[in-house]
């Protein structure tokens, strides 16, 4: 049996050994988080790689997308259908207007959620860089109506086509006349339903814009009157009621300009070639569409590489912080 004298002498022992280990574990964790910097900062190395590398990535994607669409936008607003083509020209625009709507609606998606992340601050990425990002989705978005629009007004607008013409003939020393409906008259007819075909597609695509700043704007100025808002707050909640305001009052002006369109410069186009041109679109459509896809695969890619990256180097600097206050302070 131990004396009390033993159980003394053996509680003291383990209270030093107890105190011993405490006075070891600032130094054993002194240590450890040194060893750990060097590791954070290659973790941040790579996700800056990573990141250059995203955003080459995609950057790339859009200058293919921009130039491949801009040659084909402007080479289908020089042409048009003839009696020959028929539709090919008119449906082939409606094709690529209805390829440019896609797409403007994905940039605009995606900017919208950019913009609420940045108004309610569940992003860790800095604000200039998402600003940034939201400018570059604008400017797609505003390049590709535009682009819409271009081809809209390329369309063959209405005219005074005389619809019969009179014929004449001969057979076997028989001869006729008469009348019978004109090849051009029939053309216009058909370039009238292209014509209203495609103002539905245009028009419909404006009217959604329109629609949508008009429900932000009330959305933003109600998220306005909250109480609480810091100064930053506001001051990004009024920054994007004024962008919404002037997208709006842009698309107004858009949607009057598309009403009131002047007669286009355009050539008329033979079957073959607007059979090639048909080809060369439908190829077209189907790498931008893959293209827009991947775009906004890649910027969601882009935004959690920018976070973790900043969740990094805030841990990075919070662990050099704490390192040399202990230090500073004589390891206490």
């Amino acid at each position: 049996m131990k004396t009390k004298k033993t159980i003394i002498l053996t509680l003291g022992l383990a209270g030093a050994q107890i105190g011993a280990l405490m006075a070891q574990e600032p130094e054993i964790d002194l240590e450890a988080r040194k060893r750990t910097i060097p590791i954070i900062e290659q973790r941040v190395a790579e996700r800056y790689a990573q990141i250059a590398q995203l955003g080459s990535d995609i950057l790339e994607l859009h200058q293919r997308v921009d130039e491949k669409l801009g040659r084909m936008v402007e080479r289908l607003a020089a042409v048009k259908d003839s009696v020959q083509s028929g539709f090919n020209v008119g449906n082939v625009k409606i094709e690529v207007i209805e390829a440019l709507k896609v797409a403007a609606e994905a940039f605009q998606a995606r900017r919208l959620a950019l913009e609420k992340g940045l108004r309610e601050g569940r992003s860790g990425i800095p604000k200039e860089i998402l600003k940034n990002e939201i400018h570059h989705f604008d400017e797609h978005v505003e390049m590709h109506i535009e682009q819409m629009l271009k081809l809209s007004k390329s369309f063959t607008q209405d005219e005074n086509v005389q619809r019969y013409v009179s014929v004449t003939g001969g057979d076997g020393g028989s001869y006729w006349d008469g009348i019978e409906v004109s090849d051009e008259w029939r053309q216009s007819q058909k370039d009238r339903s292209l014509n209203r075909k495609q103002r539905e597609e245009v028009e419909s695509a404006l009217e959604d814009s329109i629609d949508r700043c008009k429900a932000l704007i009330a959305q933003l100025k109600s998220e306005l009157k909250k109480p609480g808002l810091s100064e930053i707050e506001q001051g990004l909640i009024k920054s994007e009621i004024d962008t919404h305001s002037q997208m709006l009052q842009k698309r107004e002006m858009q949607m009057e300009e598309l009403l009131v369109v002047k007669k286009p410069d355009t050539m008329e186009m033979s079957r073959d070639a607007a059979d090639s041109l048909e080809e060369a679109v439908g190829e077209l459509v189907d790498d931008i569409q893959r293209d827009v896809r991947t775009i906004s695969l890649k910027h969601s890619q882009l935004s959690a590489e920018q976070a973790k990256l900043f969740a990094l180097k805030a841990n990075l600097e919070a662990r050099k912080k704490w390192l040399e206050e202990y230090e500073a302070g004589g390891g206490r």
